[in-house]
């Protein structure tokens, strides 16, 4: 029987039918992306631009054969690349005995419910939910990697910072941490989001946030050495393989930045740098304005977890730049894959048209900084300055458009959301497509 309009308008109802709405409209976004995706592939594929369908032996490739390996011998040897991977994904890969295929499955229901719990946590809409999920590194939640554990269980640790449940922040930061490492990421990110927020109303309360909350992380990473000493008895493995194998340590930077991933991603490493560098300056002023206000106002600062995804951000650029000599790679995969980048966006897309406008001068003059930092269009080698010039004005015009995906910023947010939307399925499918190939993405 249907309900009649004093019904539906009704207290109790309201709500219900609220959380409805809001279910359905995700829902939907998350059905659509996935029934779009495997179109856009299976049209490519039949008209022969695609050579080859996902098959376990492809999937297989690069990382994901380290991992399958640890699901199937553990930490063997102190002197293996495996040494560098965290256990989460391979004991689940373990115990279920999966195919390459069926972790990728797995992956992408963990990535697609993670970004639905943000568009739920963070009321993003429709449109934006579609280019969350379409974002083209989140293309490494679809293999047979650990990125979208990682993904899942950061996205209940800012969920639980956004809506202060500080038992959803230390389930996610203790698991996120046994999926990948990014402790050294995890820490200065999580301090700068608590200080910012300590109440001196309620010191112990903010004191017993942040000792418990290192604790997760300590915890997590104490496993994993432990797991490391018992199985070949060297605790700090994972810190050697990093420093032996990939020449993993401090050191400065080249005078040019580059990215070994070539031209395919480097644009995507760029992305990734333009929100770390104003992220740095974002933290620097809030930074700022936190030393100079004795005691801050409730609402004084952004929410945790835009804080969070700033350090996080700084962090990740911290480690590229200085510990890899100034080659890039990797930016994109650590920032633009994960659950940050969707915070980010909706902390850009909610802020009032005159803001966005200041952001958007901000965007383009952080972005001339990096292609400036890059060597410009005199030293890009892969192209002719002419070629250059056409790459990354593509790539400025780009990165824009993400700030255009709100009422706030342009009257045709719609149509740009449309836009992006299919450009990111198709390099989607196209990063997937060079990942089977076995060429090096990220």
């Amino acid at each position: 029987m249907l309900l009649s309009e004093s019904q539906l308008n009704h207290p109790v109802v309201q709500p219900i039918r609220g959380v409805l709405q809001r279910s359905t409209t995700i829902f939907l976004a998350i059905a659509l992306h996935a029934v779009l995706l495997v179109v856009a592939y299976s049209v490519l594929y039949a008209f022969g631009v695609i050579q080859q369908l996902p098959t376990d032996q492809r999937l297989l490739t690069w990382d994901a054969n380290l991992f399958h390996n640890l699901s199937q011998t553990g930490y063997d040897q102190a002197t293996s690349g495996i040494n560098a991977f965290f256990p989460l994904l391979p004991l689940v890969w373990h115990y279920t005995n999966m195919s390459a295929i069926s972790v990728s499955i797995l992956n992408a229901c963990c990535t697609w419910v993670g970004v639905g719990l943000l568009a739920w946590s963070f009321q993003l809409s429709f449109r934006q939910i579609l280019v969350a999920l379409s974002a083209p590194m989140l293309f490494f939640g679809l293999v047979p990697y650990a990125e979208a554990f990682f993904f899942f269980f950061s996205t209940i640790m800012l969920v639980g910072l956004h809506q202060r449940k500080h038992g959803l922040v230390l389930v996610g930061l203790f698991l996120a941490c046994l999926s990948r490492s990014a402790a050294t990421l995890f820490v200065p990110a999580y301090l700068f989001a608590e200080l910012l927020w300590w109440s001196r109303s309620a010191k112990l309360a903010s004191l017993l946030r942040i000792i418990t909350g290192l604790l997760a992380i300590l915890t997590a990473v104490g496993g994993v050495m432990l797991a490391q000493y018992k199985s070949h008895g060297d605790a700090f493995a994972f810190f050697k393989v990093h420093d032996k194998l990939w020449g993993h340590k401090i050191r400065l930077p080249d005078v040019v930045l580059f990215s070994s991933g070539g031209f395919n991603i480097l644009w995507l490493d760029a992305f990734a740098l333009i929100i770390s560098f104003i992220c740095f300056i974002s933290c620097a002023v809030l930074g700022i304005r936190w030393l100079k206000k004795s005691n801050p106002a409730e609402g004084a600062f952004p929410s945790k977890a835009v804080l969070f995804s700033m350090g996080y951000c700084v962090g990740a650029a911290f480690f590229i730049i200085f510990y890899q000599g100034g080659d890039l790679v990797g930016m994109a995969r650590y920032v633009l894959a994960s659950p940050f980048f969707v915070v980010l966006l909706w902390w850009c897309w909610t802020m009032p048209a005159p803001q966005q406008r200041k952001l958007l001068g901000i965007v383009v003059g952080t972005g001339l900084a990096v292609i400036v930092c890059m060597g410009g269009v005199w030293r890009f080698t892969s192209f002719y300055p002419g070629q250059a010039v056409v790459y990354f004005t593509l790539f400025l015009l780009y990165v824009v458009v993400y700030l255009a995906v709100s009422p706030n910023a342009a009257r045709w947010y719609r149509e740009a959301a449309t836009g992006l939307y299919i450009v990111n399925v198709l390099l989607m499918v196209y990063l997937f497509v060079l990942f089977m190939q076995g060429i090096w993405i990220n």
